[in-house]
């Protein structure tokens, strides 16, 4: 088997954003942007009713697939919406390579 990466992101949401709406953005978000990345493999998105925190879980083939993804996400204006709905100030991201 070969090594791939795991992204895991975890954030909390503006005080404002309608989870509905959220949840909306996140399935178009993995439907037409993080999907067509390339070197991406999978994603999945939970949310922890307890600390209100979203917890997004990438697949990548290798961490430059990561790295290019994550830095173009940040400005690209087709994601901008979805963006604009996380508290950047709890955005916290770690990857781990997996052998």
């Amino acid at each position: 088997m070969d090594s791939y990466i795991i992204e895991i992101t975890t954030f909390k949401l503006q005080n404002e954003v309608d989870m509905e709406a959220f949840w909306s953005g996140d399935i178009k978000i993995e439907a037409n942007y993080t999907s067509k990345q390339p070197g991406y493999i999978s994603r999945e998105s939970a949310y922890n009713d307890t600390t209100s925190e979203v917890l997004v879980v990438v697949k990548w083939k290798n961490n430059e697939a990561a790295k290019t993804s994550m830095a173009k996400f940040m400005t690209d204006t087709s994601v901008s919406s979805y963006v604009s709905m996380i508290d950047g100030s709890t955005m916290k991201m770690n990857r781990y390579k997996v052998k």
